[in-house]
């Protein structure tokens, strides 16, 4: 498995709210683990870029024990409570509830922030997409509407779902889904960190497969770069995860770049029992 993470400003602001995260352990370790985030930030006075960083920094900071040990000297902490959430995921169940309980901290860390720096806060807040990969199986959370896909078998699927008023109105069926581009409410999201006290986290398990490429991206690439065909021959076309990122950012920014772009890219190149 190979990976990278980047963002851009865009061609309108000036600030960079969006984070972009990739991490993966080192091969001789043990078995593959990674972590890998995009968090696109909201906020008057930059408080989107502190609540973005303090999101990813977070996440980081509450699996590290998991991605850096070895596997002969694992030992795992104590699994905290996380709120009233019921969670059910088989199989993955715990490494799923531990990257639940990481996102909690998360927003609690953001929430603080809000009460402690009432003047800069405004309406603090980040969406988050992320992965937490174990050996052959990956974790998916999301929060808010940047995305994960996965390219698989020529074909670019969206593994998450748009928290966002217009992507309700969509599954409602009250509107076309080319309409999203250009709803007078297509900026309103119905779920982030930071915006209450708990947060809901939706979660999937799925199989790592050889020969996948998964995206995990902000509103910035997707709301600019509408032809997903374009997007799956990027990923498959570039020869690293890097050159990818690039590619995309860059599409993203001759279609506009009317917002923050925030990109990871991951190739796999083999997985456990793969010849």
């Amino acid at each position: 498995m190979s990976a990278a993470a980047g963002t851009h400003p865009g061609r309108v602001h000036n600030v960079d709210q969006d984070n972009a995260y990739a991490f993966i352990r080192d091969p001789n370790l043990g078995k593959t683990r990674g972590l890998f985030i995009v968090a696109d930030g909201m906020g008057g006075h930059q408080a989107g870029e502190v609540a973005s960083k303090l999101a990813v920094d977070t996440l980081h900071r509450e699996l590290k024990w998991f991605l850096v040990q070895s596997d002969s000297e694992e030992t795992q902490p104590s699994l905290p409570p996380v709120g009233s959430q019921e969670v059910e995921l088989q199989p993955g169940e715990q490494l799923g509830k531990r990257l639940l309980a990481a996102i909690v901290q998360a927003n609690k860390a953001i929430t603080k922030y809000a009460e402690t720096h009432p003047a800069d806060a405004g309406n603090l807040g980040t969406t988050v997409t992320c992965i937490l990969v174990d050996d052959d199986r990956a974790v998916v959370a999301n929060i808010g509407d940047s995305r994960t896909s996965v390219l698989r078998n020529g074909s670019l699927q969206q593994i998450t779902e748009d928290h966002s008023y217009v992507a309700h109105l969509v599954r409602e069926g009250q509107i076309a889904p080319e309409e999203v581009f250009v709803h007078p409410r297509r900026n309103v999201i119905t779920r982030s960190l930071g915006y209450r006290p708990e947060v809901e986290v939706d979660l999937w398990v799925e199989a790592i497969r050889p020969g996948d490429r998964w995206l995990l991206c902000s509103d910035g690439l997707w709301e600019m770069v509408r032809d997903e065909g374009m997007i799956a021959r990027v990923m498959t076309s570039t020869p690293s995860p890097e050159e990818g990122v690039r590619q995309l950012i860059t599409a993203a920014n001759e279609q506009g770049g009317a917002d923050n772009i925030g990109v990871v890219l991951i190739h796999v190149n083999s997985v456990p029992g793969d010849v």
